[in-house]
């Protein structure tokens, strides 16, 4: 099977390895499936159990008789889910509105409000998937090889070059995506975070949900910010998330030029990788204008491992605590 190393090298290995100090990926593939599998991955079921029971969680918060709730549920119309919700459901928005006022549902706005709550979550979850994504698809992009035997006569066998490529472009997409996506859960945890704590209690309409105009810099108005281990502790950690989230979505890109490193031993490739931006207490180091030094080193292929559990521990978490 198809092996990704942390090195950026990829090799085909006939076996599972078990070894959790050595990160590497690697993809499974037969008939019915098609996945990846890495050291510390087993947190992304426990994470969707928890996402699930968050689905519950508000369901609680709206409805108080559970039994009478899922007897509503089986009669409410398709629109009341899909409309203004998903692309297979062709309603216009005065069609909707429409509905929504004509309509003698039982309950009707006490669905609607909760159905626009659970979104949020299914929002996550979605873009999770794409962190995911882009996780996997940058170390598939860093071992791509840039016809590397015709930098197999440099003067220095033991160099490392620098290659701008379209795989090089892909790859530091990728890191761009991670990271925005990153940034929009905590967008989005905040929202229901806000909507937990202020329990709307008036449905006599249907109305805008309270965290409509809420995004992450709204934090300190919740309960939860500062607790330790969340995402809502102040730490270096978050602030790396912001900064770079925030250069890349202001001011477009990871770097000028997105390069790949390639370096050689013997002639030989024995690593692919990308820097990481210098920071200084999880802000990017900044000379007036100039934002993007890569004077410490870090690699990319080495610290973006640690982002990703270290995210996703911090999720749970939280989630775990909004739960309760």
């Amino acid at each position: 099977m198809k092996t990704y190393f942390k090195n950026g090298i990829v090799k085909d290995v006939p076996y599972f390895i078990d070894k959790t100090d050595e990160f590497q990926i690697q993809e499974l593939e037969n008939k019915t499936l098609n996945s990846f599998i890495y050291p510390g991955n087993s947190i992304n079921y426990t994470l969707d159990e928890e996402l699930c029971r968050l689905y519950d969680t508000l369901r609680d918060m709206v409805f108080e008789d559970t039994e009478k709730y899922y007897q509503e549920l089986k009669i409410l119309p398709i629109w009341v889910h899909e409309a203004g919700q998903n692309s297979d459901c062709d309603i216009s928005v005065d069609m909707f509105n429409e509905l929504v006022s004509d309509s003698d549902i039982p309950n009707l706005y006490k669905h609607l409000y909760l159905i626009d709550c659970q979104f949020l979550v299914g929002t996550i979850q979605n873009l999770l998937c794409a962190m995911e994504d882009a996780f996997i698809r940058y170390y598939k992009s860093i071992a791509i090889s840039e016809k590397e035997e015709k930098y197999e006569a440099l003067t220095d066998p033991n160099g490392t070059i620098f290659v701008l490529s379209q795989s090089s472009t892909r790859a530091s997409s990728m890191i761009e995506m991670y990271f925005t996506k990153a940034y929009s859960i905590l967008d989005i945890i905040c929202k229901i975070c806000y909507e937990i704590q202020f329990k709307r209690e008036d449905f006599s309409a249907y109305k805008k949900t309270n965290c409509a105009d809420i995004l992450w810099g709204a934090r300190k108005k919740l309960a939860i910010n500062g607790t330790s281990n969340t995402l809502f502790e102040k730490c270096d950690f978050i602030s790396t998330i912001e900064s770079l989230r925030n250069e890349l979505v202001h001011n477009g890109t990871w770097e000028l030029n997105p390069k790949k490193f390639i370096r050689f031993e013997n002639g030989l490739v024995q690593e692919r990788f990308m820097l990481f931006p210098d920071m200084t207490q999880g802000h990017l180091s900044t000379a007036k204008n100039r934002k993007h030094f890569f004077a410490s080193g870090i690699k990319v292929n080495n610290i973006l491992p640690h982002i990703h559990s270290e995210f996703k521990r911090r999720l749970l978490k939280t989630i775990e605590i909004m739960n309760k």
